[in-house]
Formats: structure tokens, sequence, C-alpha cells
């Protein structure tokens, strides 16, 4: 018997959540400058650049790839943030197919600013449960401001697990 849900299934849904985002803001581009207050963003973009950036840098951590560098990324359209979390699936797809149990257990220092050092699960847990909670404070914020989305984001309707 299966133990709950399986981070890739979980991944599954985070990236089809996201794919649908993407197409969202391509045809709402001008969403990306509303101002709001979500994480101290500023801006519903820079919201976006800080929930990919954490995955970028979380699973950077998780396979001991230097860390990412915030500065450096593209993130002026909709393409190029999006691309970030593209690139941050794959990579965490990448440690799911190859980590071993020993693997999971394994501490991530994850520099200066974090005084901890989690596991390789927790901090996948953590990253992809961020970037959900981040996409449901989003969701109520741009319907709040007349951009209601046209799809339900509930895992429930999603494909993931079937």
């Amino acid at each position: 018997m299966i133990d709950g849900i399986q981070f890739s299934e979980l991944l599954d849904y985070t990236a089809e959540e996201t794919g649908r985002w993407k197409a969202s803001f391509a045809n709402h581009p001008t969403a990306l400058d509303l101002p709001m207050d979500i994480a101290g963003a500023g801006t519903v973009g820079k919201l976006l650049l800080h929930i990919f950036f954490v995955e970028l840098h979380f699973s950077h951590a998780v396979l001991a790839l230097p860390a990412a560098d915030l500065q450096a990324l593209p993130a002026a359209s909709v393409s190029e943030l999006f691309r970030i979390s593209e690139e941050a699936a794959g990579k965490f797809r990448s440690f799911l197919a190859s980590a071993k149990s020993e693997d999971w257990m394994a501490t991530v220092d994850l520099g200066p600013r974090l005084s901890f050092k989690p596991t390789k699960r927790k901090l996948v847990a953590q990253a992809l449960t961020h970037s959900l909670r981040h996409w449901a404070q989003l969701s109520t914020f741009l319907r709040q401001q007349g951009l209601k989305q046209d799809w339900s984001h509930d895992f429930l309707l999603s494909k993931a697990m079937e």
C-alpha cells in the first residue's frame, strides 16, 4: 500500500497548474505589473519570480548544484519567468528519478540566510507546498482585481494520479 501522495504526483499537479497560469498570464501580461503585497513582492510579476526562484534554488540544492543567482535570471517576460519554473521542475524530476533512500535523508546547507539544514525530503516538500500556497494567494488576489481564472485549481480535478 502506498502511504499518501508521492512527490512525483504532486510535481505533476504543480506542473499542470503552473502551465495553466502561464497561459493565463500570456493572455493577460499586464497583470504582472499589478501592485500587491504577497510575500512583500510588490507586484504580481515579482511574486512569480519569488515563487520560481525558490523552486530553482531548492532544485539546485537537492542536486548539489551551485546556488541559483536571482539577479542573473532573465525574468522580463511571461516566457522568461515561467522558463525558470520549467527548469526547476526538470531538475526536481531528475532528482526524483535518481534518488536512493539515503539521498532523501541527506541534509542541505541553504546558506547564511537560514541557520538550519533540512533534509532533501523536507526541502522538496517545502518547494512544492511553497508554490501551492502562493498560487492560492495569487488566485484570490487576481479574482479581487477582476481576473478570475477559467479553470479549477483543485487537485481532484487535475490529471495527476490518473
